[in-house]
Formats: C-alpha cells, sequence, structure tokens
C-alpha cells in the first residue's frame, strides 16, 4: 500500500511539473527576446503562484506582455500594479495600453510620471515625448469626431485585403505589385497597393528609394509603355513611410497613408490635392476619427457609383488581420458635439446608423462585379487608344490563344463570384453552428477569387503584349 502511494505521488508530481517548472529568470528572458506569446504562457502560470502574485516586478513583465499583443485591457491590472511597486517600466507600458484604449488623460498622467523617473539624457524621453504628443492629438480628436455612417465591416487576413474593396470600374483599381512587373514588385512593401485608374493609363505606387525609405510614386503608360517612376515629391517627407495611394475620379482627391509625427500612432491616413498652377500637391491634411486611430489605418478609397467609401484599420484585428470598414461617404462631413469615445473606437457601427439597416445597399455593393467590362465580343482593350470589337481582329495567333485562355479564366472567376454570392446569402440566415462551416468555405472562395483575378490581369496583359508585338 504504500509502495502504491509513494508511486501516485511520483506520477502526480511528473504530471503537475511541467505547469511550474518554469522559473521567473526564464520567463523574463523570453520577454527580453521579444518571444511574447510564450512569455505570457510562462508569467500567467507564474501570477497564479504566491510568491508572485503581488511580485511587482512579475506583474509588470506579464502586463509588458499583454501590451506588446495587443491585449490592452488586460495589461493594466498587472501594469498597475507593479506600477505601485515603484517599477519604472510599468508606467511606460501603462501609458502604452491607455493610449489604445482611448483613455488619452490616463496615458499621458502615465507617460509623465515615466518620464519624472527616468535618468536625465535617456534614450526613452524623446520617445515617450513623441506617445505623448500622440495622446494630445488623441484629446483634441475625440472631442470632434467625425459623424462618419459605417454601414459593414470585415474581419479578412492582412495579406491581399485589398481584393475585398467593391469598387466600381469608374473608380479605378487596387492592385498587387506583382501585376506591375518585376521591377516594381522588387522595390515594394510586402503588403504594398498600386492604385490603376480606370483608363489604366496612370499609377501610383510606393518604392523603396535608395535610402531603404518608402515614398510615394507615379508612373504613367504612353503607347502602350509605363514610364520610369517618379517620386511625388510634395506628398511625405524624408524620413517618413508614405503607402496606399488613392486616387479619385476628379483626378486631383489623393489619399494616402504615412507615419509621420506626430500624429494619433502609426500610420494615419491623409488627404491632398493636386494644384495644377504649381504641378505639386497641397499641404495634406490629417484626416480625424473615426478614420485614424492609435493603431495603423490606410487604403481609403472612395466608390463614387455607389457613393460609399471603404478604409482598413489594425484596431482589434488581431496578428496577420484586418478590420474593413465600409462607410457612406459624404462630400461635407458632420461632426458629432462634445467627447465620443465610443464612437471614435467604433464600440457598434450600428451607433453610427440614420437608418433602421442597410442590407439592400450592402446587398447591391457585395453582389456587383468588380469589373464592370463591357462584353468581349464588343470591347477588347489592346493598347493605348486600339480597341477590338471581335475576337477575329487578333493578328497574332498566340494573342488569339492568350485570349482564349483569358475567356476561360473569366468565366471560371464569373462562376466563383456567383458560387460566392450564394455562400454569403446562405451565411446571412444560417445558423450559428453552420455559420461556422461556413466561414472557412467562403475564406478559402475568396483566396481562390484573388489568385483568379490576378490569373485574369496577368492573360489579359499577356494577350496585349503579343499583339503589340
Amino acid at each position: 500500500m504504500k509502495y502504491r502511494l509513494t508511486a501516485f505521488i511520483i506520477l502526480l508530481s511528473c504530471l503537475v511539473q511541467p505547469l511550474s517548472a518554469i522559473t521567473f529568470q526564464e520567463a523574463k528572458r523570453l520577454a527580453v527576446s521579444h518571444d511574447y506569446e510564450k512569455a505570457v504562457v510562462a508569467f500567467r502560470s507564474l501570477i497564479q503562484q504566491p510568491q508572485y502574485a503581488r511580485n511587482a516586478e512579475c506583474n509588470k513583465f506579464y502586463g509588458q506582455c499583454l501590451c506588446m499583443l495587443g491585449e490592452y485591457e488586460a495589461s493594466i491590472k498587472y501594469l498597475e500594479t507593479g506600477a505601485k511597486g515603484r517599477v519604472t517600466g510599468a508606467w511606460w507600458y501603462l501609458g502604452i495600453s491607455r493610449q489604445h484604449l482611448y483613455d488619452f488623460d490616463g496615458a499621458i498622467e502615465s507617460l509623465e510620471k515615466y518620464k519624472s523617473l527616468c535618468s536625465s539624457g535617456s534614450s526613452w524621453i524623446p520617445r515617450t515625448d513623441s506617445i505623448i504628443a500622440e495622446c494630445r492629438l488623441g484629446q483634441r480628436a475625440v472631442n470632434h469626431v467625425q459623424d462618419v455612417v459605417i454601414i459593414d465591416s470585415l474581419l479578412v487576413p492582412k495579406k491581399n485585403f485589398f481584393a475585398h474593396y467593391k469598387l466600381g470600374n469608374e473608380s479605378g483599381h487596387l492592385v498587387a505589385p506583382a501585376y506591375c512587373g518585376e521591377e516594381i514588385a522588387a522595390r515594394s512593401d510586402s503588403d504594398a497597393v498600386v492604385f490603376e485608374n480606370l483608363a489604366e493609363n496612370h499609377r501610383f505606387m510606393t518604392l523603396r528609394n535608395e535610402e531603404g525609405l518608402y515614398n510615394l510614386y507615379s508612373s504613367s503608360r504612353f503607347d502602350g509603355q509605363w514610364t520610369a517612376p517618379e517620386r511625388i515629391e510634395s506628398v511625405g517627407g524624408e524620413s517618413c513611410k508614405v503607402a496606399f495611394p488613392f486616387q479619385r475620379t476628379d483626378g486631383e482627391t489623393l489619399y494616402f497613408a504615412c507615419d509621420s509625427t506626430p500624429g494619433f500612432g502609426g500610420l494615419d491616413i491623409y488627404m491632398t490635392r493636386f494644384n495644377s498652377e504649381t504641378d505639386s500637391y497641397l499641404s495634406p491634411m490629417r484626416l480625424g476619427m473615426p478614420f485614424n486611430s492609435p493603431y495603423d489605418d490606410y487604403m481609403l478609397a472612395i466608390d463614387e457609383t455607389n457613393q460609399v467609401g471603404w478604409w482598413a484599420t489594425e484596431r482589434g484585428a488581431g496578428p496577420g488581420f484586418v478590420c474593413i470598414y465600409l462607410f457612406l461617404f459624404e462630400e461635407e462631413g458632420e461632426y458629432l458635439d462634445g467627447e465620443n469615445v465610443a464612437r471614435a473606437r467604433i464600440d457598434r457601427i450600428a451607433d453610427s446608423w440614420r437608418e433602421e439597416n442597410y442590407d439592400e445597399l450592402l446587398h447591391s455593393i457585395y453582389n456587383a462585379e468588380v469589373f464592370e467590362e463591357q462584353d468581349e465580343a464588343l470591347f477588347i482593350p489592346i493598347s493605348e487608344g486600339v480597341v477590338y470589337t471581335s475576337a477575329d481582329d487578333f493578328r497574332n495567333p498566340k494573342a488569339r490563344e492568350a485570349y482564349d485562355g483569358y475567356l476561360l479564366v473569366k468565366e471560371d472567376l464569373e462562376m466563383s463570384v456567383a458560387d460566392l454570392k450564394e455562400m454569403r446569402e446562405e451565411y446571412r440566415t444560417a445558423s450559428a453552428d453552420k455559420r461556422n462551416a461556413l466561414k472557412q468555405q467562403i475564406l478559402r472562395k475568396e483566396a481562390l477569387l484573388r489568385d483568379l483575378r490576378i490569373q485574369l490581369a496577368a492573360k489579359a496583359k499577356e494577350y496585349r503584349i503579343l499583339e503589340a508585338q
């Protein structure tokens, strides 16, 4: 009996050991090496033990890791414990978490406290001052929130997120850099988006310069050839990143994202207009809340057919994902009175509605073709000013063969669009369990559509190049 009891105790200790095996120093090393996901698991285990539950440094590191993973609300409790225990760094992460929760007063108070505890000449002081400036902008912005009607939101993978923008054909196209050739693809950021106008003769793009910084460039097409990209000197600065351009159909209004300081934090959305007298863009204007936030916000685009707009944000999206908001576009926006943190944060999109729902409008947008091309038998663009009205007009047999391949891809695309439409219709009325299954099917179908659109663009480019030879 004694032998069995001893064996049971040994077995139990073996089962329990992995949960408490990690030491505080090992968990700390994970945090210092920025392996935050593993560090959170380690500190969560430690914090449940009495000797660490009130340990200021352990609480600080646990709160720090939660903060760095975007778990701002969860981090507050532990960072406050660390701050009360006089762990200086806790004040800094407490300020960051409060900033992202739109508690700008509390964030400034925390960051000022951190500065007061820093040694004179600390390299962290300029960085802290920069974040305090962001919070002061936030303080003013939550008292001047635009009354934007947001009719839908989509949580999608960040890779090729722009494929979910359902822009009317006249609004131009958002395409991946790979669509624009090897040189542009090689100088583009991994998540870059190129804007191409309706006429397909002008592009805006973000390219890496010789210093490794990303600036805004444009390129035009003449006689079927694209000019070398030229930097737009009047947009952006020498030390900031400019990305995600979109030009409205007026040919003058340009939206883009930039991480210039002071800002709200990360990438902010800006708007500028072209001045034909000076052949340059006017001084850009940063948009307010809810368009911008302490998170990265970018790729604002306007569909002037349906008078709606799209923009992407990483607020509440989680690693590898982005949230896309669809809103009613108004030339002259109205602003809300007083402080409106909930509307600035977009706690609930329904809080912005002026009607009971927008299902009819959403249905027309999501079920419209992204590219509203004319019948291929009547309209086949070949090059600048050259359009065929029949497939029999092709002179080059290889070009005609490539065009036939284009039609096959187009047919697959149309069938996939129809399938996706049915899935989305079914999703709207499905049960919770059925929705979970449909969600995966929809994501796979959307991925297939992205691939087919890339193939379609490549095929169109192929037959045009062959016919021009």
